[in-house]
C-alpha cells in the first residue's frame, strides 16, 4: 500500500493531473468514514493499493508522497511508487515489480488441502488429489507415515490460516 496525498490542481500547476479514468487499469475506490480514500488499481495480474488523504481522488488531482519512510518499508514503497508512475504514464503495472511468492507452491498445496478437508474429503482422498493415486497407492501404508503427516500438516496449516493466520501475510 502506498500512502499518497491528493491536492487540488492549481491554475499554475506544471504537473499533469492524476485522473483515475485515464489509467490503463481498473480502479476501485473505497471511501472510509474518517474521510480516508483507498484506491485499488488492478490489471489482469497485479494490483496496487493507494491510501489517499486530502482532496477527492474521484476528480483530477496532483498526487504527492511523504519524503521519508521507515527503512523496513522503503523497498516496498519504492516499488509501489514505480507502479503508480507507470500507470500515470499510461503503461501497465510492471511485472518485474511483482516477484513470485517463494511459498506459493506450498501455500497452494495447503489451501487445496484445506478446501478438500472442508468439503469432507478423507486424508487419503486429499493425498490422491494432491499427490497422485500412484504415489499414494505405493506409499500410504509406509510405517513412517510421510504422506499422512504431509496431509495432516497441510490441513492443520490451512485451518490456522483460515482462523486468523492469514494476517501474517499483511505485514
Amino acid at each position: 500500500m502506498l500512502p499518497v496525498i491528493a491536492e487540488l490542481l492549481s491554475a499554475s500547476s506544471a504537473t499533469s493531473p492524476f485522473e483515475l479514468s485515464s489509467l490503463p487499469c481498473r480502479a476501485t475506490v473505497l471511501l472510509s468514514p474518517d474521510k480516508g480514500q483507498h484506491v485499488l488499481l488492478r490489471n489482469a495480474e497485479h494490483t496496487l493499493q493507494l491510501a489517499v488523504a486530502g482532496a477527492d481522488i474521484l476528480h483530477p488531482v496532483c498526487l504527492r508522497t511523504g519524503a521519508i519512510w521507515p527503512a523496513a518499508l522503503s523497498k516496498h514503497r519504492l516499488r509501489a511508487l514505480e507502479c503508480l508512475n507507470a500507470l500515470s504514464l499510461g503503461q501497465q503495472l510492471p511485472t518485474r515489480l511483482f516477484p513470485l511468492e517463494k511459498r506459493g507452491p506450498r501455500l497452494t498445496f495447503v489451501l487445496r488441502g484445506l478446501d478438500g478437508s472442508l468439503a469432507g474429503a478423507s486424508h487419503r482422498e486429499l493425498a490422491e488429489a494432491l499427490i497422485g493415486q500412484r504415489r499414494v497407492h505405493a506409499d500410504w501404508r509406509d510405517p513412517r507415515d510421510h504422506l499422512r503427516d504431509r496431509i495432516r500438516r497441510a490441513v492443520s496449516r490451512g485451518c490456522a490460516l483460515m482462523n486468523g493466520g492469514y494476517r501474517d501475510f499483511l505485514l
